[in-house]
């Protein structure tokens, strides 16, 4: 249950949003939509990326060449985008909508999943907020997730998926090494009950190793989907 501050926070941001609807999230100045030109130009883009995994890379690599990560250990979904780098501003904001209940950051970030959506993932037929552990839905109060999907589905017409759940509950992936991050979302998932989709998109904050999404994908993949992809508003340098 939340607590008397952080429901007042939370309803101070909506009152912020409906009052202020044409003002920058991040600097506050003038805007058209959720970001004004200056802060909209200065986003921290992913100029090259794998085609596969979506990870950063130096050159760009040729058409049908994944990069070495994805040779080695080739990735249960077929595609994963994210909309921008994990850097500021954006890593500010998305910090404070997970940790600190400005959910009014949530539907100017969903505008630009938005666009990766309809560059991407035209053939998707459901979205799946990564779910939490029901212990930590319960501490945090909501699952940021959930909260990036609901203006996405609006937009989209996509329904959301309920179906998976986090069966084990898990370390926080922040401050884990990659073999660390593999170990601690190891069969973490579940899909309960029927799958009905057959091309979901997995929708979450940030990706750093892919882990968590490489586990929900496998068991998106053995209750019948048949393509598995991945958005997420940032992607975070890979931990070595």
């Amino acid at each position: 249950m939340l607590g008397r501050g952080q429901r007042l926070r939370r309803c101070g941001a909506a009152i912020v949003r409906r009052a202020f609807p044409d003002y920058c999230v991040f600097c506050g100045g003038g805007a058209v939509g959720y970001f004004c030109i200056n802060c909209r130009y200065d986003l921290p883009r992913i100029s090259t990326a794998c085609g596969r995994c979506g990870q950063p890379v130096r050159v760009r690599l040729p058409r049908g060449i994944e990069c070495a990560d994805c040779q080695r250990r080739p990735p249960p979904y077929y595609r994963a985008r994210s909309a921008v780098l994990y850097a500021f501003p954006v890593d500010t904001g998305l910090k404070s909508l997970k940790f600190g209940h400005a959910l009014y950051y949530a539907p100017a970030f969903a505008e630009l999943l938005f666009a990766e959506f309809l560059q991407h993932f035209q053939d998707a037929d459901a979205l799946l907020p990564v779910p939490l552990h029901h212990w930590r839905h319960s501490l945090r109060g909501f699952n940021q997730a959930v909260e990036l999907c609901k203006p996405l589905s609006r937009e989209t017409g996509l329904p959301l998926l309920r179906s998976a759940k986090r069966i084990r509950r898990t370390r926080p992936q922040t401050g884990l090494d990659a073999a660390a991050r593999r170990r601690n979302v190891k069969d973490a998932f579940a899909v309960t009950g029927k799958l009905n989709c057959r091309h979901p998109l997995i929708v979450d904050d940030v990706m750093t190793t892919g882990e968590t999404c490489r586990q929900l994908a496998h068991a998106l993949l053995d209750a019948g989907a048949v393509t598995v992809g991945v958005l997420t508003v940032a992607r975070a340098s890979p931990v070595r």
